[in-house]
C-alpha cells in the first residue's frame, strides 16, 4: 500500500474511532483531541505505518496544540487525499505498483520505437509505451488519452499481467496484439 492510500485509511480510520466514542457521551473539543493523539500515538509507534509516522506526529503535535482542533484537520485531510486517490493518474501509478508487485519486475517507460527489448529487470519485460505519457493526462490527473502497456515474457507470467489488468477496474482495456509471449494491452479511461 502505497503512503497517499495509507494516510486516507488511517486517517478515516481514526475519524471512525471517534465517532463511535461520540456515541457514548458527549465529548469537549479537549476529549476529541485527546482520543485521536492516543490513536496515533499507537500509529507513530508502529512499524507497520513508518511511511506515515511524520504525518502521524504532526497530527499528534496539533491534537496537543491547546486551540487545536484534531477533528477539523483530520476531515480536511480526508477531503483533499480522497481527490488525491481518486484521479486516473494516480490510479494507473498504482496499477503500474500492482504489476511490479504481482510480476517481480519494474516497469520501464519507453517512446515504442525506442524499446529494448532485452532490458529485463526479472524474467519478463513490461513496458509503458508513448510518446509523450504526461501529456495522456491533464493537470487534474485525468487520463485525457489512451496509452499502451506492452508485456513481453512466458505464458505463465502473461496470464498474471493480463488479470492485473483485467482486474483494474479503473480502466479500459483493449488488445493491440497477442501471440504466446507478447501482449500489448491499451489503456482507455472508463
Amino acid at each position: 500500500m502505497n503512503q497517499t492510500q495509507q494516510l486516507l485509511d488511517v486517517s478515516t480510520n481514526a475519524l471512525l474511532h471517534l465517532e463511535f466514542q461520540k456515541l457514548d457521551k458527549h465529548l469537549t473539543l479537549a476529549e476529541r483531541n485527546n482520543i485521536l493523539v492516543k490513536y496515533f500515538k499507537r500509529i507513530a509507534k508502529s512499524n507497520r505505518y513508518r511511511t506515515i509516522r511524520k504525518s502521524a506526529k504532526q497530527w499528534i503535535a496539533h491534537g496537543r496544540h491547546p486551540d487545536g482542533d484534531l477533528e477539523s484537520v483530520l476531515n480536511n485531510e480526508v477531503g483533499q487525499l480522497i481527490q488525491t486517490c481518486s484521479t486516473d493518474l494516480y490510479r494507473f501509478v498504482g496499477l503500474i505498483d500492482g504489476i511490479e508487485s504481482k510480476l517481480k519486475t519494474k516497469v520501464q517507460y519507453s517512446k515504442a520505437h525506442d524499446i529494448d527489448l532485452n532490458a529485463r529487470y526479472g524474467k519478463v519485460l513490461v513496458c509503458v509505451v508513448d510518446e509523450d505519457l504526461t501529456s495522456s493526462f491533464d493537470e487534474d490527473g485525468l487520463m485525457i488519452k489512451s496509452t499502451q502497456v506492452l508485456f513481453i515474457g512466458d505464458t505463465q507470467d502473461k496470464d498474471v499481467f493480463s488479470e492485473a489488468i483485467e482486474q483494474d477496474g479503473n480502466f479500459q482495456s483493449v488488445i493491440a496484439y497477442e501471440d504466446d509471449n507478447h501482449l500489448r494491452v491499451e489503456l482507455f479511461r472508463m
